[in-house]
C-alpha cells in the first residue's frame, strides 16, 4: 500500500491540511491511517476515494492556452476594429443617401406645387362640341 504525509494529501487533492486532519480523525479511516514516527500517513487509494485527486498537467496546459489564447484574442480585437471602421464608413455613406434621398423629395414637392400653381392661375376654357 502506498501512503503518503497530510501536506503531501492536501496537495494531492486540493484540499486544506485541515480538512484532511478531519478525515484522519473518523472511526472508519482508521484502518487506512499508520501514526508511526511522530508522522501520521494516510493510504493513498482510500484518500482518493474519498477525495479525488487533482491532475497536475491540467495547470501547465492552462498556462499554455492561456498565452495562445492573449494572441488570438489579440488578432479578434484588431478584427473587430477593422469591421467597425467598416460599419462606420458604411453608415456615413448610408446617411448621405437618405440625406440625398430627402433632398429630391423635396425637389420633387416643389416642383409639384408649382405645376398646381400654374394650372390654377389660368382659367378654364370649354371648348364647345360644335365648333371646330
Amino acid at each position: 500500500m502506498n501512503y503518503i504525509d497530510i501536506k503531501e494529501a492536501s496537495e494531492a487533492t486540493g484540499k486544506s491540511e485541515k480538512t484532511i486532519r478531519r478525515l484522519i480523525n473518523k472511526t472508519e479511516s482508521n484502518a487506512f491511517v499508520d501514526k508511526s514516527n511522530s508522522k501520521i500517513i494516510i493510504d493513498v487509494n482510500y484518500l482518493f476515494s474519498v477525495y479525488p485527486p487533482i491532475k497536475k498537467g491540467k495547470n501547465e496546459v492552462r498556462q499554455s492556452l492561456d498565452m495562445g489564447n492573449k494572441e488570438s484574442s489579440h488578432m479578434e480585437l484588431i478584427n473587430l476594429k477593422n469591421k467597425l471602421v467598416i460599419y462606420e464608413q458604411e453608415l456615413k455613406h448610408k446617411e448621405s443617401l437618405l440625406n440625398e434621398k430627402d433632398n429630391r423629395i423635396l425637389d420633387l414637392q416643389k416642383a409639384m406645387q408649382l405645376l398646381e400653381a400654374h394650372k390654377e392661375q389660368q382659367p378654364i376654357i370649354k371648348k364647345r362640341w360644335w365648333q371646330f
